[in-house]
């Protein structure tokens, strides 16, 4: 049973696919049309971004109220801090790359998603999806701060230019890290957490 983060998130990441979906699509009063073409996947990259973010600060606050259920009662001051800590640090979490997403998933939860992290059959290793990875999110920085995409963002046919096929991958390759994230926070649950019924 997935997260109640992971629900908003597939809910929320709608808009990305919808905005996907007017790359292409000719707007009369307006004649430059690839112009409109990237900024509509600009922002459909940037959405989905903005998605996986709030996807990571609720499954960790999420995570740590399913731990709170199985702590001692006289425990219950201190994880009413760490609850708090919890939140400030996911709060705190503007850019949600690889490296600050896991080590937070580190110092909150204890888990390591770095093996796990492999995005198949695209990839075969997590540095393979962690390098694509951060060409997305320079994508979506470019784009929050109306720079040019860069021309080394892998995967893309033509260098500094998007394209529906690198953004189909871009957003599937979100959908997975949020999808397997929850899958690892959920076994963190049930095995070292003694949360029996998971994200239930």
């Amino acid at each position: 049973m997935p997260s109640i983060a992971l629900a908003r998130f597939h809910a929320a990441r709608v808009g990305a696919e919808i905005l996907k979906s007017y790359s292409g699509a000719p707007i009369p009063s307006f004649n430059d049309q690839f112009l409109v073409d990237q900024t509509c996947l600009k922002a459909a990259i940037s959405q989905a971004v903005g998605c996986w973010e709030g996807y990571v600060e609720g499954a960790l606050r999420e995570f740590v109220s399913k731990t709170r259920v199985q702590a001692h009662r006289k425990a219950w001051g201190l994880i009413a801090q760490f609850e708090t800590i919890v939140d400030k640090m996911a709060s705190d979490l503007n850019t949600p790359s690889w490296e600050k997403t896991r080590e937070l998933l580190i110092t909150l939860t204890g888990m390591d998603p770095y093996a796990s992290w492999v995005f198949l059959p695209k990839f075969t290793t997590p540095t393979d999806t962690k390098q694509f990875f951060d060409g997305v999110m320079s994508v979506r920085h470019a784009f929050a701060h109306g720079f040019p995409i860069p021309a080394n963002v892998n995967g893309l046919a033509t260098p500094g230019v998007l394209d529906i096929a690198y953004v189909e991958v871009a957003l599937n390759c979100i959908i997975f890290f949020a999808e397997r994230t929850d899958q690892l926070l959920e076994h963190e649950l049930t095995h070292r957490h003694g949360c029996q019924a998971g994200w239930n």
